[in-house]
């Protein structure tokens, strides 16, 4: 089940919404990376821990992917692959 796959990676850095837009610099569209079918990724900052956004020229790059309700696959999809993407790390 999913929710037990993902319990496997609870020791990965969980952030809020509000951590994500202050990263990406509020989703601007500067910041986008690229559009595939599950949404959007953007380009984000945090520390070189991983813990908080940082400021533009400073800390860690990450990508930040978001679902598109709207989009081609679910969330139940979007869960799978970000799955098989943590196994990777």
């Amino acid at each position: 089940m999913i929710s037990e796959e993902l319990k496997m990676y609870s020791h990965l850095k969980q952030f809020t919404f509000l951590d994500l837009k202050l990263a990406t610099r509020n989703f601007r569209p500067k910041s986008l990376l690229g559009e595939g079918g599950f949404g959007c990724v953007f380009k984000g900052l945090v520390e070189e821990n991983g813990t908080v956004p940082v400021k533009p020229g400073t800390g860690l790059t990450v990508a930040v992917k978001t679902l598109n309700l709207d989009g081609l696959h679910g969330h139940k999809e979007w869960l799978m692959v970000n799955t098989r993407f943590y196994k990777l790390l």
